[in-house]
């Protein structure tokens, strides 16, 4: 008993080889899809990318993360981002009119004259007044629980 113990104990004294991971994001395979005018990349990372002026009209991007992301004057109108993140992402006139953002997360995102129009935004995270003041919207949006969305001119 005594030597198994000792086995025991030796092995859990042995050093640890750590592989290193290296990880970078965004996920440049599918930064060059979108690019390249695929609309679709569900749970892609596009995290700190730069998708200006990009479109991805009515594709699907649910999961997708665009944290930290410039994606501004981008074309996502009609497309799905259920479940998305847009922390810190500056989302400057961007087209986001009549997107699917349940549960998207929203913090941080800078929102000034982006288009909500004909959006639900009652499901989405993050937002706050201070946001959605820089944004509009129409008849049509739904702001989440005691907050609101100005009317674009």
């Amino acid at each position: 008993m005594f030597a198994s113990l000792a086995l025991i104990v030796g092995l859990a004294a042995a050093p640890v080889q750590l592989i290193p991971v290296t990880y970078t994001s965004p996920d440049n395979t599918a930064l060059a899809s979108i690019r390249a005018g695929n609309h679709d990349c569900p749970y892609c990372d596009l995290a700190g990318a730069d998708l200006t002026n990009t479109c991805v009209k009515g594709g699907n991007l649910e999961g997708a993360k665009f944290d930290g992301a410039r994606a501004v004057l981008m074309c996502m109108s009609f497309a799905d981002f259920k479940g998305a993140s847009f922390r810190g992402t500056d989302l400057a006139g961007a087209n986001l009119a009549h997107a699917n953002v349940d549960d998207a997360d929203f913090t941080g995102a800078d929102l000034s004259i982006t288009s909500l129009k004909g959006t639900d935004l009652s499901r989405a995270r993050g937002l706050t007044q201070a946001q959605l003041d820089r944004a509009c919207g129409d008849a049509d949006t739904k702001a989440p629980a005691g907050l609101h969305v100005a009317i674009c001119t």
